[in-house]
């Protein structure tokens, strides 16, 4: 199902029917009563009629608050509730005129008559009632999930229902799951037709939720309204499952491989402006056929009386670390910036194969990610940026600074992704100055992507989610 806000079933509490059929008992006494019986004009008509009026604001104050009320009596342990569906009210409507004309009628026939019917109708309501009951009567429900996602992709959801009767089958069994977390609140359903006694059925349901963040599903609700559909009762289980959801990933274009080898070119010419080797020094050894003169040690060629060579070995560890400034100071600035989150995920997923990788965010709090090992830093690193937030806060000196305290290798690269460019260059100047003494150690070191649209198209291509759709399907277990 898409995470477009789902439309919610309508229905009406079984004691909030109670409360308005009492209501409206209270003003046809207050009308109709004085009539038969002129001691109830009136003081007895305004106690009814105050009663009319108060059965009625309680039960508006039923509907209205219907979601806090459900809430509070699942954290009170009162998960059963019985409802009254759509059509369950356009029966008690259809009882309830029939019930005014029998009562008002001038004709006693013809109010008898209409007071059978009335009867009639209301049999088969209330055993309605009494079978929903029954099929709710020892059932139990799970849920079954993955524990990340990725955004824009499809993950099932699967959801289990044994029948622990030994005897009677269950029907029409609906269970609905709440889905809640980054601004969205919706609801999914599945249907179970049948279930026969000791029987568990497992139907499942697609899930596509569009933004990155930490999600809730739960709690379940399990409710049944065989056979005649004008009343349905159901409780709430209480189990709830978290689900983190990765931002989407892309595709890096021939923008991004182009200023890769722009930054490379530029760290060898500021490595040996610096006097720094990407190779460590290992030792001396005897001059061998193509070794480069300008290898040869002379202080030890004067010792040994023959041509004597320096030998390192080569550092092939590749050393990256991504920066990624979350500064928003509105809901569009944030918005933009999410562009920014899946290409950092995808430079994350793309460095980690050659060498080490480190991940810093500067968003409402500093993170770090140095998990050692591929797959570990796969995992940390997405989840960091799943559930990392924009804020108008966000420090680009405490982000340099984190950068360095830590020693940096002379093939050392540093990539930041940050709305604002200009300031993001004078700050890491300033606090290179301070830490490292040289400038450039930072500086030259450093590939700033801007996280306008314009920029990111050039180095970055999202990769195009599926289209959304619904689907449940059904299995025995």
């Amino acid at each position: 199902m898409s995470t477009q806000q789902a439309v919610l079933p309508f229905s009406i509490g079984a004691s909030t029917i109670v409360q308005l059929l009492s209501a409206v008992a209270c003003f046809l006494g207050a009308i109709a009563l004085p009539e038969q019986l002129p001691e109830f004009r009136g003081t007895g008509q305004y106690i009814l009629a105050g009663l009319g009026v108060l059965f009625l604001l309680t039960a508006a104050a039923s509907v209205l608050l219907r979601n806090w009320i459900a809430s509070l009596a699942q954290r009170t342990g009162l998960t059963a509730r019985v409802l009254v569906p759509r059509e369950g009210l356009v029966y008690l409507g259809i009882m309830l005129v029939i019930a005014v004309a029998a009562l008002t009628g001038g004709n006693p026939d013809t109010g008898n008559m209409l007071l059978l019917v009335f009867g009639m109708m209301a049999g088969p309501f209330v055993l309605n009632g009494w079978l929903v009951v029954g099929m709710l009567t020892r059932i139990s429900v799970s849920r079954s999930v993955t524990s990340v996602a990725q955004a824009g992709r499809f993950f099932s959801v699967d959801i289990q229902v044994s029948n622990q009767r030994r005897f009677l089958a269950s029907r029409l069994i609906e269970v609905r799951d709440m889905i809640q977390g980054n601004r969205l609140q919706q609801q999914a359903s599945v249907t179970f037709v049948c279930i026969a006694p000791g029987e568990t059925r497992v139907a499942e349901y697609q899930l596509c939720i569009r933004k990155r963040g930490l999600y809730r599903l739960g709690p379940l609700r399990v409710s049944s309204h065989f056979p005649l559909g004008v009343g349905e009762r159901g409780h709430s289980v209480g189990q709830q499952d978290e689900i983190v959801i990765y931002p989407a990933t892309g595709s890096l274009l021939p923008g991004w491989r182009k200023r890769e080898r722009n930054l490379s070119e530029s760290i060898r010419t500021l490595n040996t402006h610096l006097g720094m080797f990407e190779d460590e020094f290992h030792g001396i050894r005897e001059f061998r056929s193509g070794d480069s003169s300008r290898a040869v040690h002379w202080r030890s060629t004067a010792r040994h009386g023959q041509l004597m060579v320096k030998e390192h070995y080569q550092h092939r560890q590749a050393e990256f670390t991504l920066l990624l400034d979350l500064y928003a100071v509105d809901v569009a600035a944030e918005q933009q910036l999410e562009g920014a989150v899946s290409l950092t995920a995808t430079l994350c997923l793309e460095q980690v194969r050659q060498g080490n990788c480190r991940l810093l965010i500067a968003g409402k709090s500093l993170d770090t990610v140095t998990t050692q090992g591929s797959s570990g830093f796969r995992e940390a690193s997405l989840r960091a940026l799943a559930v990392c937030e924009a804020s108008a806060s966000a420090s680009l000196e405490k982000l340099f600074e984190a950068v360095c305290r830590v020693p940096i290798s002379p093939n050392h690269r540093f990539v930041l992704v940050t709305p604002r460019v200009e300031e993001s260059r004078r700050v890491a100047a300033a606090v290179a100055r301070r830490f490292l003494r040289q400038e450039a150690m930072l500086t030259g070191r450093l590939l700033i992507i801007p996280c306008d649209e314009e920029h990111l198209a050039e180095v970055f291509t999202a990769d195009t989610a599926p289209r959304a759709f619904e689907g449940t399907g059904e299995r025995n277990v």
